[in-house]
């Protein structure tokens, strides 16, 4: 029987307040949710979380207690990478969950996460992607193009 210890998470719970009162878009929102959670050492944190944020929010969707679970492993993720973590950011939800659940290095993940994002690939295309280790076969260029040409050769 799965009992829950009495947990004090009216912390937590003021601070879910405060941000769903910013209206943050959707990426910012979850990375900062998974944020929260992923700072409580309890391993219930992320269900209990979800509950609230279901029962105090009912109009806003996203608040499954698997998402939450998913917005914390986000945060760990790119926590000690904050230039892969803006990148994520920028791509959609679904792109990020599929390169989460991927087996993939950071590295791997940031090339996936730069390339979905460069040819806004859907999760679909993107899962077929990295099922065929495109990463190994593409490079990106990261550096704007220069054309030499006899004329502006220097």
């Amino acid at each position: 029987m799965n009992v829950r210890k009495p947990v004090d998470y009216s912390t937590m719970y003021m601070a879910l307040d405060s941000l769903i009162a910013t209206e943050p878009p959707q990426m910012e929102l979850y990375c900062e949710i998974g944020h929260l959670v992923s700072g409580r050492p309890e391993k219930g944190a992320a269900v209990m979380a979800a509950e609230y944020l279901q029962s105090k929010y009912p109009d806003i969707s996203g608040f499954s207690p698997r998402n939450l679970r998913r917005m914390r492993e986000f945060y760990r993720a790119y926590e000690a990478t904050p230039e892969v973590l803006v990148q994520a950011i920028s791509i959609g939800w679904t792109q990020n969950v599929v390169i989460l659940e991927a087996k993939l290095t950071i590295q791997e993940r940031a090339w996936y996460i730069q390339t979905a994002g460069q040819f806004g690939w859907s999760k679909v295309e993107l899962q077929r992607k990295i099922k065929a280790k495109v990463h190994l076969e593409n490079t990106l260029d990261f550096l704007s193009e220069v054309c030499y040409t006899e004329e502006n050769h220097t």
